[in-house]
């Protein structure tokens, strides 16, 4: 620009424009170079009329004369650099050089018809004689669309990089190829608390701890070779504590050659967390923090391994707390999730390092002994329960925990963890029909017992599904008259009572003498709150009388509970039900609460008949049975009764009522049909 400024188009040294501004300037030797130029060069007079201009200055639209009196220019329009606001025609640079003003670098965009948008940039100045007087302008212009269209994106990319870097929330820093730092975000300060003036030229390797450099730099070589890698990471933060990062290191390679890495980083912190917390609940009880039946199979499989590797023994504890159910009914599930926590605290601690504690779900834990035989697994179940025996105290409540435990051992008791498990709890359930309190070792006939109830439960279930139950009646005489019937098969509960009461319907519309029906009521079937419901339904869709009906309940059950035993008798009482306690003299019942019991009568337990004629401690148990029974105005069935010696005994004490295989062995309901039918014909 300045070469054709100072050469080109300096004026003659006489201060003439010929040869310039003449039609002579067309065979000037110059014509072919001006013609050819890149650059747009238009000559105006000080009229405005243009005396020259070559292809490019046309191409630019700046070939057209411009009106100075009327202020007007040809057919090109030309905006502001924003593209919108259009050039005032005081604004264009013929007409400031013209009017005495240097232009210089001034951008105007300009799009000819058709064409896409230019962007030009002008150089302009007056065009003078030897003697200064004016005699034109020149006007130099240069297409600068590519150079802004690449500043402009080159701009972008700036912007774009500074975005994702100072404004990025993850970290980026720039490394070179020692591990030191050239530059880092503003976000790296954030999470980490280290700034650039603390880092700048400092290796990584004092942010990590020794593992995790070993780990860097050993991944970091897929970097050197130009490859990305990502992995998890921890990082100290200035402050000491741990954080956790997923970084991705990308390698900056510059004409084929690695020269430093960026590196990208997330805190994952929280995230990591989260799965940790995750994994924990999976694998932990969240009552008592102990491994759960998940974790407890794991661990199992690992310690039978490397028991099976070493050729060691090992033990398995199945434990299940006493009546805990019962506290849970009645002190409520905090009170038991509390106790629970008490009795997880005393078995953690105590095992030792290697042996684990779990917690299989309700009130079922389980323990896994490493190395322990049969005496060292005997010696550590004795003292175990010595310690949970120890009172617990809840606030002002204490109490007592009990625990059945089963033991079963590697390799003899089974060498898998479904065998070894399946064992021990079998041994466990051993231990609570010993009456708690107490361990038992697994013993394969243990298996053999259990066998034998599963089959005798799935006959009952079947039979009962497919109506296949008999009910059995025991006659109650009254010297020879049958005043009751008992019903036998007490576990079917509401199936026997149902039949029993429309078997003795059914007798009575065929015109046999009424006898009142006994039938015994389960602990379950008493705790049940919808036993005084089931019984009107069914009394009244068998149409029985509730004066034929007599419940049954032994005296353990009645003393169960009173505060709910009670009030269900007292219904069942007034609504006409005959109510007797069974099996009396076998358990534990005071005067005063029998004196509180809505009952109408005892039954003398059967085993107090037996050997009665020799046993002078019998006799008198019955006697005091009787005495006592006198007193409340109830009245006294004697079970059992086999002799005639039992008969006159019982009589003389003032008993009436009696059963057994002096009188009659338990009958179907056609016998004992035949027998009511033969006595009423007497």
């Amino acid at each position: 620009m300045n070469f054709i400024r100072n050469s080109l188009f300096s004026p003659p040294v006489d201060g003439s424009l010929d040869g310039l501004c003449s039609s002579t300037l067309h065979e000037t030797l110059l014509q072919p170079i001006l013609e050819h130029m890149e650059a747009g060069l238009t000559v105006y007079g000080l009229d405005g009329n243009v005396l020259f201009f070559n292809k490019a200055a046309k191409h630019f639209g700046m070939s057209e004369p411009i009106n100075l009196h009327e202020q007007t220019y040809g057919s090109s329009a030309f905006y502001h650099p924003d593209g919108i606001t259009p050039v005032a025609f005081g604004e264009l640079p013929s007409v400031r050089v013209l009017r005495g003003e240097i232009v210089n670098g001034q951008e105007l965009w300009t799009q000819p018809s058709g064409k896409a948008v230019s962007i030009l940039v002008a150089n302009g100045k007056l065009l003078t004689q030897a003697s200064g007087e004016p005699v034109g302008a020149l006007i130099v212009t240069h297409d600068i669309t590519e150079r802004k269209w690449a500043e402009q994106r080159l701009e972008v990319s700036e912007q774009r990089y500074k975005s994702l870097f100072e404004h990025n929330p993850d970290i980026v820093c720039w490394l070179d190829l020692a591990g030191k730092f050239l530059n880092l975000n503003p976000a790296f300060e954030v999470v980490t608390g280290y700034s650039l003036n603390d880092l700048r030229n400092q290796s990584f390797q004092p942010l990590l701890d020794r593992e995790g450099v070993k780990r860097v730099l050993s991944m970091s070589r897929h970097t050197q070779k130009g490859v990305s890698d990502n992995y998890d990471l921890t990082v100290l933060h200035k402050n000491g504590t741990r954080i956790e990062l997923n970084a991705t290191v990308v390698p900056i390679v510059v004409n084929e050659t690695n020269v430093g890495y960026f590196v990208i980083a997330k805190d994952i912190t929280k995230r990591k967390e989260t799965e940790r917390m995750i994994h924990y609940l999976a694998y932990h009880d969240t009552l008592t923090g102990l491994p759960n039946r998940s974790l407890f199979q794991s661990k199992l499989e690992d310690s039978l391994l490397h028991a099976s590797h070493q050729a060691q023994p090992l033990a398995i504890l199945f434990l299940d707390l006493d009546r805990f159910k019962y506290i849970n009914d009645t002190l409520g599930h905090s009170t038991g999730d509390r106790l629970l926590t008490q009795v997880a605290e005393r078995l953690r601690d105590s095992v030792g390092p290697h042996d684990t504690v779990c917690r299989l779900g309700g009130d079922e834990f389980t323990i896994i002994l490493p190395g322990m035989a049969h005496d060292d697994a005997m010696d550590f179940a004795e003292k175990l329960m010595q310690k949970l025996i120890s009172p617990i105290f809840l606030g002002n409540q204490s109490f007592v925990v009990t625990t059945s435990m089963g033991i079963s051992l590697f390799p003899q008791d089974g060498t898998d963890a479904e065998s070894l498990i399946k064992n021990a709890d079998t041994a466990m359930y051993q231990a609570k029909e010993h009456g708690r309190n107490n361990y038992q070792f697994f013993c394969p006939e243990l298996n053999i017992a259990l066998a034998k109830k599963m089959m005798l439960e799935s006959g009952l279930r079947t039979a009962l599904d497919n109506n296949e139950f008999q009910l059995h009646y025991q006659p109650q005489y009254d010297h020879e008259k049958i005043v009751g019937l008992e019903g036998l098969i007490i576990p079917i509960g509401q199936w026997v009572l149902e039949k029993a009461c429309q078997q003795c319907v059914e007798w009575q519309q065929r015109g046999l003498p009424p006898v009142r029906l006994a039938v015994n009521l389960s602990m379950r079937q008493l705790q049940d709150k919808h036993l005084v419901t089931m019984v009107q339904q069914t009394l009244q869709k068998t149409g029985l009388a509730a004066a034929y009906l007599e419940l049954e309940i032994t005296e353990s059950i009645a003393m169960h509970r009173l505060d709910t035993v009670i009030p269900r008798l007292q219904t069942l009482q007034d609504m006409g039900i005959h109510i007797s306690i069974d099996d009396f003299g076998t358990g534990y019942s005071s005067l005063s609460c029998l004196q509180s019991l809505p009952i109408n009568s005892l039954k003398i337990d059967q085993s107090f008949m037996r050997n009665m004629s020799t046993n002078t401690s019998n006799a008198s148990i019955v006697s005091a049975i009787a005495a006592m029974a006198h007193s409340l105005s109830l009245s006294l069935v004697a079970e059992g009764v086999e002799t005639e010696a039992q008969l006159e005994f019982l009589r003389s004490l003032g008993c009436s009522t009696f059963q057994g295989y002096f009188f009659s062995k338990p009958i179907s309901a056609t016998e004992c049909e035949w027998l009511l039918a033969n006595l009423a014909a007497k």
